[in-house]
């Protein structure tokens, strides 16, 4: 039997803050929602929420980037009409990995989705967020990054908080087991924290190349077997070619 809802949802959300922080709070929120016992954690439905198995939820996650295929089974049950009351939520992890063209193709289901239909976007960076998706949402900001409090993994002190030779960083990209969903984690650690030192300095220059640099490397993000030269060449493109300094 299918669980009616009576109340007034927002046709779209955007939750703004760090990724583990926004799973452990929509998983509440829908089971506040759908849960019989305000929200129990240990019912049927709870446990369903819990292991996204529940039939009216829709959860979406980018091994990469988004692409057009992977929201196709979106843009397939969004044609069905639902029962008088009834909701449906798309929830998409890490939209700040959208596309171009899946944000465009997304847009008119945001902004008017059929009755009963609802999207919740999750994200841990609004700036890489199209202008045109956030302004068809309710957002809020769930988390606040501090700078210090994400800079401690090797790896992003590397390109953030110590300067290494390239001997040094070789070794710590040989001991770390890193695979592409971990490469687009650190890149977003490692934009953060220079987005946070610019608003601290609006008036240094060098800003400009970093963000050139790091805005490539997301366009640019490596295969299967080609992680270690990508964190190689970024580093040598960060700091030789550039001549960072911090």
């Amino acid at each position: 039997m299918d669980i009616k809802i009576k109340t007034s949802l927002p046709p779209a959300q955007l939750w703004i803050g760090q990724h583990e922080h926004l799973a452990e709070k929509i998983e509440s929120y829908i089971q506040s929602l759908f849960c019989l016992h305000n929200a129990c954690q240990v019912c049927a439905i709870c446990m369903k929420i819990r292991n996204k198995q529940h039939h009216s939820l829709m959860w979406f996650y980018p091994e990469k980037l988004y692409t057009i295929d992977q929201l196709d089974d979106l843009f397939e049950k969004i044609t069905f009409s639902l029962d008088s009351e009834e909701l449906f939520f798309f929830i998409i992890q890490k939209a700040d990995y959208l596309t171009t063209a899946c944000a465009n193709k997304l847009l008119k289901s945001i902004e008017e989705p059929p009755p009963g239909y609802h999207f919740i976007l999750l994200a841990s960076n609004k700036e890489h967020m199209l202008p045109t998706i956030t302004s068809r949402c309710i957002m809020q900001t769930l988390y606040t990054h501090n700078v210090h409090s994400f800079v401690t993994h090797p790896l992003i002190t590397a390109f953030t908080t110590e300067k290494l030779s390239a001997m040094e960083f070789s070794k710590i990209i040989d001991s770390l087991l890193i695979n592409e969903r971990d490469t687009i984690h650190y890149l977003d650690e490692i934009m953060n924290y220079w987005i946070n030192q610019y608003k601290n300095d609006l008036c240094n220059t060098t800003h400009a190349r970093i963000f050139d640099i790091l805005h490539h490397a997301y366009a640019q993000l490596p295969m299967p077997g080609s992680i270690a030269i990508f964190w190689h060449n970024l580093y040598l493109r960060f700091y030789a070619c550039n001549n960072i300094t911090k």
